[in-house]
Formats: C-alpha cells, structure tokens, sequence
C-alpha cells in the first residue's frame, strides 16, 4: 500500500486546541444536540429501514511537523482511495469505513475494524469520541454512522493487503480549508462539497460529510461557493468533464 502524506515528519505533542474544539462536539454528539446533515443525505428513520448499516471513522491526529508550523487546526485526516474495481464508488476517494458486520458490536467497532483493514491502524492506537447523527447515502442505499475518532499514534499504521483500497491519504485540515482547494463538484445534476487532494477531488457523501462536521467545529474558512468543477461518469468511475 502506498501513502500519501503530504506532512511527512516527526509527530509532535497533540494538539490541544483542535482536540478541545472535537471533545466539544463528541459533547454535543453524546447530548443529542450536533445539527444534522441535510439535503439528500438527511437521515429519515423510514428510508433508513430499507437500508444496509455502515458507519465510516472521521480520523484526526495531530499534524506532524515539518520545520515550520503546521497549518491551522494542527490536525491530519485520514482518507482512502478506493479501488477501480469495486461495486460501489469505484475509484473514489472517501473516509474509510464500510458495512457493518453481524461479528461487529455496533457501529463504533465496525469503524474501527473497516480502519484497521484500509489503513493499517490497529483499534487499539485509536480513541473513539462520539458517533455521529447518522445519514443516508442514496445512491448505494446505506444508512451510515460516522464515528469521530483520535489517535497520537498514526506513526504506527502498517501496510495492508491490497484489495479495497489503493492508498491512504493523510492530508491536514489546514490544506482541505485551503478556499483554494474548494469548489463544488457537479455530476449527472448533482452538487456537493468538493476539496482538492494530491490524488483527485473529494466530493459527493464524502466532501458534504466533512465539510458539515468542519463546520460544526468551527474550523471552515469563507470560500468561493459558486465555483464549480465538472465531473463525469466513464465506466462506472468518475473522472473530470
């Protein structure tokens, strides 16, 4: 497995002030009070009903440094390139994560166990903090949970066995906030958040859950809303237009 990481480097102390501003809503997550995602991911028990379960980890560690300051909150994220050959988003890159198992215990230990096996990350090395208001993704008809998770221990990943996944992007959230790295990616009659990565445009149920959850945690920076990037659909993945 390659990675990505576009901040290699010796990993420093957690970084309190990103950590404070999640524990805040892990807070609010746990009293029932973080505002749900809305539009076409907006959970709806009796839609959900038909659905499969899945849940995805929404993975912070602090950023590690480079000779000079990291980026404004101080913290990675951690995605995946999806493989070209799966039925479902094929080739693109998302959070990882996946269905959950009849083995699992819930939604929390199917987030971990989905990390371990996409970026080599073993449960243990990682503390989970909430789960998420749950949401709905259409067009593969799956009701997911998203976990919000911590580690100080990213250093400690190993490679995985080919398969599901191509890579592992670590990427600070300095870089997605970035308003130039932002547009929104348009598909089919489709609109979502989209961030510019190394490897391509995160977009659909993935840009609009991270940019939501950015939000809630007060870290989105004022971009320009009404610039688009143009994606189509060729043999089942998405590529530009």
């Amino acid at each position: 497995m390659n990675t990505v990481n576009p901040s290699a480097g010796p990993g420093p102390a957690a970084v309190h002030g990103a950590r404070d501003a999640l524990d805040r809503l892990a807070h609010r997550a746990r009293a029932g009070t973080v505002r749900p995602l809305a539009g076409v991911h907006a959970f709806d028990p009796a839609v959900a009903a038909g659905y499969r379960a899945a849940a995805v980890m929404i993975l912070f560690a602090p950023t590690p440094a480079a000779g000079k300051p990291a980026p404004e909150p101080g913290v990675d994220v951690f995605l995946v390139q999806r493989s070209p050959h799966l039925r479902d988003h094929p080739g693109q890159i998302a959070l990882p994560g996946g269905r959950i198992e009849e083995t699992d215990a819930g939604e929390a230990a199917g987030a971990l166990r989905e990390t371990h096996e996409e970026i080599g990350l073993d449960p243990s090395r990682i503390e989970v903090l909430a789960k998420l208001p749950p949401v709905l993704v259409p067009v593969s008809r799956f009701v997911v949970t998203p976990v919000l998770g911590w580690t100080d221990d990213a250093d400690k990943a190993t490679d995985v066995e080919p398969g599901e996944v191509l890579h592992t992007i670590r990427v600070p959230v300095g870089a997605l906030l970035d308003p130039a790295t932002r547009a929104a990616v348009t598909i089919v009659g489709r609109r979502s958040a989209g961030f510019r990565v190394p490897t391509g445009w995160v977009w659909g149920f993935t840009g609009n859950l991270l940019d939501h959850v950015f939000t809630e945690l007060g870290w989105t920076r004022p971009w320009d809303t009404t610039r688009e990037v143009p994606m189509r659909l060729d043999r089942g993945l998405v590529i530009p237009a």
